[in-house]
């Protein structure tokens, strides 16, 4: 089985969740279809470590819906492409997240491929959003290009 040590595309990836288990199993997903995974941590001032101890940035940055670590992240590092794994589809959750900068925002409960999908948008220096949250999004660009 391939783990990923002998990485294709070489995409370097960074993974911050608070659940181990779910942390584990992005690693697993990631490493399993030729991706390198960085580091992973719960925490955002860990990963602000693992930045600096590292020569180059990840190239994507996962954060599981905690928008401190997300703005953390960003205002050291603005241009860290972060992706938002999420549970929250609300208005606010969203419109928080884009606000800060994110690079782009998934929804957990959608197909586990999406994943591995927004990694290769964004690497391609493009956003990337769930259609669940497609509206909210949408709406959001919009009033922010018309002011």
């Amino acid at each position: 089985m391939d783990t990923g040590k002998d990485n294709t595309n070489k995409v370097r990836v960074a993974i911050i969740d608070s659940f181990k288990e779910f942390r584990d199993m992005s690693v697993k997903q990631l490493e399993n279809t030729g991706y390198t995974v960085l580091f992973q941590t719960d925490n955002g001032e860990d990963a602000l470590q693992k930045i600096s101890d590292n020569d180059r940035l990840p190239d994507v940055c996962i954060i599981e819906e905690d928008f401190s670590t997300a703005k953390l992240l960003l205002e050291k590092h603005p241009d860290l492409k972060v992706l938002i794994s999420s549970t929250e589809d609300d208005e606010e959750s969203v419109t928080d997240m884009l606000k800060i900068g994110v690079s782009g925002y998934i929804l957990k409960y959608a197909d586990p491929d999406e994943m591995l999908t927004a990694i290769d948008v964004l690497n391609g220096n493009r956003k990337y959003f769930s259609v669940g949250i497609s509206g909210i999004v949408t709406e959001y660009f919009k009033n922010q290009s018309q002011s």
